[in-house]
């Protein structure tokens, strides 16, 4: 199954009508393409990045987004997996 991660669903900037998927103890301050695929990286799981590419809510902006491939976790999870990396990684 592909999931597509916009780093606005992590951010901690957004508001849930912005698309913040995450509670705000849960989320990070502005994730970057490169940290979710770090993060992915870490969690051994497949993944394309696909930089041009605009989150339809602000689709002035070149955020980028990931494409997962993975079966393991709902999409919920795997978004507080790669926060809890991203938070993890930025505290070392």
């Amino acid at each position: 199954m592909k999931t597509i991660i916009w780093p606005t669903y992590i951010n901690s900037e957004h508001s849930r009508g912005e698309g913040r998927k995450l509670s705000l103890e849960e989320s990070v301050e502005e994730p970057k393409i490169r940290e979710i695929s770090q993060s992915l990286k870490k969690l051994k799981i497949q993944y394309v990045v696909e930089h041009n590419k605009s989150y339809p809510g602000s689709w002035w902006e070149k955020s980028g987004r990931v494409v997962v491939e993975q079966e393991d976790m709902t999409k919920l999870e795997l978004l507080r997996a790669i926060a809890k990396n991203i938070k993890n990684s930025r505290n070392n």
